[in-house]
């Protein structure tokens, strides 16, 4: 048995997370995230770091616009992840065009090497699916976070040199300036998270693992990981697990004709950074889309949502998705009770429909209302409602006393780093 990478290394009593609001209505989704947390005394104590757009702010006014050491990921953020348990992330902004602009996330996942991305697209009490006979959807996407095109190994424009490579790089050389990225597999990295995506499995009792490639085109890397795959799935049969193997746009079709067919997915990053999306959009979108970054130097959550630039502060987006995070970090630390209760909780307050329970997006897709608008709850409502089904008795003093507190937990007039 191999050790389980899902899992915190050490149990604790007590543990350390560090929370970071990210930008924009990134604090508004923390927000109702730790008020739903509050709600139900958790063994946590909390670190607060920043990173973002609000450092790469930060950093130029202090060090001037274009210094090298302005950055979106300051020092101490690096700090608090290295000595802390777990790492809860919101949502950051990230704009283009702006020279020695670095995005935090990724350096992050360099830095931990934090090679799985877990994206989970689970049905949903109230929300159900897009699909004819709302199948149950219950999908683990296992996308490999470090390599593939995400390795940040590019040329623009391209050296001359680099032209004698290889044979097939002969007919653009008369065609003006070229731009390349390389996509780079190891048969480390293949190896790595194919066996994490297998032994999910195993632990978590579920039957097959499909791994989803081109290898009928691009022949050496997506090759590369369905060989490794296939000798895998071979040890992995004798426990009851089938390994499937087929091509990308076959999922990418199969999952929206028979999505139940699906169970655990395994996929280099670009192909699993789309077929996860797409799952999400049949699960109720990226507002119900949580992941999480795991690997040999830290866990990192964050949810697939946007921050949301237009609404910051507004407390308008959905909390949901924030919170469907924070379960996939409690089940990391071991904490399965309490994350089972805030799916359940999300859940009843989905089917329950009450007025000035669910945000405008959920109105508006999922429930018709002609005056999804005015009808609308906020951020902070609906995280209320959920936090209620947590525990019937936060309410009155206990409740704004929590808001309080969070508030100021998640100021986004104050931030942390480069001091």
């Amino acid at each position: 048995m191999h050790h389980d990478v899902m899992k915190v290394k050490e149990k604790k009593d007590r543990y350390r997370v560090c929370y970071m609001s990210g930008d924009d209505s990134g604090y508004d989704m923390m927000e109702g995230a730790l008020l739903v947390l509050e709600a139900m005394d958790l063994p946590i104590d909390w670190v607060r770091a920043d990173l973002g757009w609000c450092m790469w702010e930060k950093s130029a006014a202090k060090f001037g616009e274009g210094d090298p050491r302005c950055d979106t990921v300051p020092p101490e953020t690096i700090e608090s992840i290295r000595n802390t348990d777990a790492a809860l992330m919101a949502a950051i902004t990230s704009k283009a065009g702006v020279k020695g602009f670095k995005s935090a996330i990724l350096q992050l996942r360099q830095l931990f090497d934090l090679y799985i991305n877990l994206r989970p697209a689970k049905s949903l009490p109230g929300i159900g699916t897009p699909l004819k006979g709302d199948p149950k959807i219950d999908i683990v996407m296992f996308r490999e976070n470090t390599e593939d095109l995400y390795s940040a190994v590019e040329f623009y424009p391209l050296p001359a040199e680099q032209f004698d490579l290889h044979p097939g790089m002969e007919r653009f050389k008369k065609c003006g300036e070229v731009a390349v990225s390389w996509r780079v597999f190891s048969e480390e990295g293949c190896r790595r998270i194919i066996r994490a995506a297998f032994e999910y499995a195993l632990r978590t009792g579920r039957k097959t693992v499909h791994c989803c490639n081109k290898a009928n085109v691009i022949r050496q890397t997506d090759g590369m990981m369905k060989r490794i795959f296939l000798e895998m799935a071979a040890e992995y049969e004798r426990h009851g697990i089938r390994g499937i193997e087929e091509n990308a746009d076959a999922t990418a079709m199969w999952l929206i004709k028979n999505p139940q067919d699906y169970s655990v997915i395994v996929a280099s990053n670009v192909f699993g950074d789309i077929l996860s999306d797409e799952a999400s959009q049949l699960t109720g979108g990226l507002g119900f889309a949580p992941s999480g970054n795991i690997g040999t130097g830290a866990a990192l959550f964050e949810p697939s949502s946007g921050s949301v630039p237009k609404y910051a502060h507004k407390y308008r987006v959905n909390p949901s998705a924030m919170l469907l995070t924070s379960k996939m970090m409690l089940e990391y630390l071991g904490l399965d009770e309490h994350a089972a209760r805030i799916e359940r909780a999300i859940g009843e307050v989905l089917a329950a429909n009450e007025p000035g329970t669910l945000t405008y997006d959920i109105l508006r897709d999922f429930r018709g209302d002609p005056d999804w608008e005015k009808n609308a709850a906020g951020t902070m409502d609906m995280a209320a409602a959920i936090a209620r089904r947590v525990d019937p008795s936060f309410v009155g003093a206990r409740l704004e006393s929590a808001k309080a507190k969070v508030r100021a937990m998640c100021d986004w007039t104050e931030t942390v780093g480069f001091e």
